[in-house]
């Protein structure tokens, strides 16, 4: 069975996987060391003594290399043998995989081409890398062969380490990345600029798009969001990058870099001065200084465009971090990983880290230039000083998981140039201030609070219809939010807007699973809701209605996920229009396959997850 096979069956088992598809790969690889072991000598064939030389040096490689790749796989078995439902974020990283072993199947018993079975084999060997970086950003697994392994196969040919320190050092010594330095070092600068900057994240990380364009914004290397997402689409074509493809999403949304092109990046921001990533953490001379774990000085260069925080979980503000920072253009001093739910559950403490002296944010009012400021997963932040309202260059303000955050302040509200306000997972918030209308030039806004009755002059939905150029939209009602009659009609006026993203707070039910609202809050069932009409995506969290037609129908969305929450039936209506569905953790919905077959005309299997929701019986 191919991969592609593998994925119409939808959402496999991590055992599936496993049986799937490398089982399958394994044994051509095994069929690739038989043709090698079997092909004649070149000592038996009539060629020059230098041809026979060059050609049994290339299948010794070609074996250490088949060995090396053999037992990563092996290793990759064991591997999904410990992942339990979320394989299918690596699933689709086997497509190069399994197109390299191919290419060297048909090389190998066709023509014996060993140079070409080489390469392949190298190709399989950097994709897997890939695959291996996934899995430990996704899932914290050891994959670097530190968990006990079995004893290496016995073999004749040079230990693989050996040969590919060799062949690594040839490739990072060879014209060809004497050639690509000298190319990257004549960029044009701001495209040099966007290149460089993923020199200082640690190798085989997995790097967020929106992560990059952030930074890119914040620095002038891209004037636009559109801008860096054509930025980071030209460095996958230049490969530069490697992409990492999403689940159920085409766009490519993560990327890595492969080790030996971090290698080449980090000589060449040295030599440029671009980043000191030696600096141990003396940030005295450094225009862009990549905060590491250990001591930290607070002694920046008054010259500093950028302070990114890499790995330092305990941060201490003083009277220095912000005097004379003319020119600070980014600050990251928040989480640039990504951590799910079950991370954050299982080790609270990697997503987190600990800020002290956060009084000495007002300071960052003589930073007028600051263009990009992420506190992303920072403690201690209780409310957002006043004079970040002097800030007028601000573009980017990432908030997200701070979760002592309580109020945002009116500060904020003077932000006329801020495009990208990330709220989410600030659960102590508890509603927005009023006059976040006037930020026009908004196009994302995530973690929107309806207002609970705590909160004076609340800002409303009706407030956002301004924003005409808002794309992307979070809601949030909480268990003590208090709309206005109309508030969510007035999402019908939102005609830009893309993406809605909706979460409920949880709420109780009586004996008879009917849904009660707090003593302050309308009744769920009385709410009405318009969706905006142009909608493409709608993400439902805790959905609280048991219907749909309690509701409102989303038949033209594109895109539609469904996670958590009471809802029994999507109805026997005819006429979806999604062609990516996900329902997840619905416990109560009674449907089957042949329903959705019905209902939904343009879903095909592989963008759609149906996912520990026990009552959806499944078709044969």
């Amino acid at each position: 069975m191919s991969v592609a096979q593998s994925k119409e069956r939808g959402n496999p088992a991590a055992r599936g996987v496993e049986e799937d598809i490398l089982v399958p790969l394994l044994a051509r690889l095994a069929t690739i060391r038989t043709v090698l072991d079997n092909a004649p000598a070149p000592s038996r064939r009539r060629l020059p003594v230098h041809v026979r030389d060059a050609e049994e040096d290339a299948r010794v490689e070609a074996r250490a290399l088949l060995e090396k790749v053999q037992g990563e796989m092996s290793y990759l078995q064991r591997v999904f043998r410990r992942i339990d439902e979320a394989e299918n974020s690596i699933l689709y990283g086997f497509d190069p995989v399994e197109e390299q072993i191919d290419d060297a199947l048909q090389q190998a018993q066709v023509g014996l081409d060993v140079e070409q079975v080489h390469e392949a084999l190298l190709a399989v060997d950097a994709d897997i890398e890939v695959i291996k970086a996934s899995i430990r950003e996704v899932y914290r697994f050891p994959c670097d062969g530190d968990e006990r392994r079995g004893p290496p196969p016995p073999s004749t040919a040079p230990a693989t380490g050996v040969v590919m320190t060799r062949r690594m050092g040839e490739i990072r010594r060879g014209p060809q990345m004497r050639h690509l330095g000298l190319a990257i070092g004549g960029f044009e600068a701001r495209l040099r600029g966007c290149v460089l900057t993923l020199a200082a994240f640690p190798e085989c990380a997995v790097i967020k798009k929106r992560l990059l364009i952030h930074w890119w914004l914040g620095e002038g290397f891209v004037r636009s969001a559109a801008e860096g997402k054509s930025r980071f689409d030209e460095l996958i074509a230049k490969g530069l990058i490697v992409p990492i493809p999403g689940h159920l999403c085409a766009t490519v949304h993560r990327c890595t870099v492969r080790p030996w092109m971090r290698d080449l990046l980090t000589g060449v921001a040295k030599r440029t001065a671009f980043l000191d990533l030696d600096s141990g953490n003396d940030f005295t001379l450094a225009r862009r200084a990549c905060l590491n774990a250990g001591r930290m000085s607070s002694g920046f260069s008054a010259e500093a465009r950028a302070i990114y925080n890499i790995d330092q979980k305990y941060l201490e503000l003083d009277d220095a971090w912000f005097a004379g920072k003319k020119e600070l253009r980014a600050l990251q001093l928040g989480q640039w990983r990504e951590f799910g739910p079950l991370e954050q559950i299982a080790n609270p403490m990697d997503s987190h880290i600990e800020l002290s002296g956060v009084e000495h944010l007002a300071d960052m009012e003589s930073c007028k230039n600051l263009r990009y400021i992420s506190f992303r997963g920072i403690s201690r932040i209780e409310s957002l000083p006043d004079s970040i309202g002097r800030l007028r260059e601000l573009t980017v303000l990432d908030l997200r998981a701070c979760h002592n955050l309580e109020e945002l302040g009116q500060g904020i509200t003077r932000l006329d140039r801020l495009g990208y306000l990330d709220l989410s997972e600030c659960h102590l918030l508890v509603g927005m201030p009023k006059g976040i209308g006037r930020l026009t030039r908004l196009e994302v806004l995530k973690g929107f609070v309806v207002a609970n009755p705590s909160r004076r002059e609340p800002c409303h939905l009706n407030e956002l219809t301004k924003l005409n150029k808002l794309r992307k939209l979070g809601i949030v009602i909480g268990t003590m939010a208090v709309p206005t009659d109309d508030e969510f009609m007035k999402l019908g006026e939102f005609r830009a807007l893309e993406s809605l993203k909706i979460r409920w707070g949880v709420l109780a039910s009586d004996s008879k699973g009917k849904i009660e609202a707090s003593s302050h809050q309308k009744p769920i069932d009385k709410m009405k809701f318009v969706l905006p009409p142009n909608l493409k995506k709608l993400d439902l969290r805790c959905f609280p209605l048991t219907d749909f037609a309690q509701w409102v129908t989303p038949k033209g969305v594109k895109k539609l996920y469904i996670r958590g929450g009471k809802l029994m039936t999507l109805g026997d209506e005819q006429g979806w229009e999604a062609e990516v569905l996900r329902l997840r953790f619905l416990n109560d919905l009674e449907y089957d396959h042949d329903r959705l077959k019905r209902s939904f005309r343009k879903l095909k299997p592989e963008n759609t997850e149906i996912h520990a929701c026990p009552k959806f019986i499944r078709g044969q």
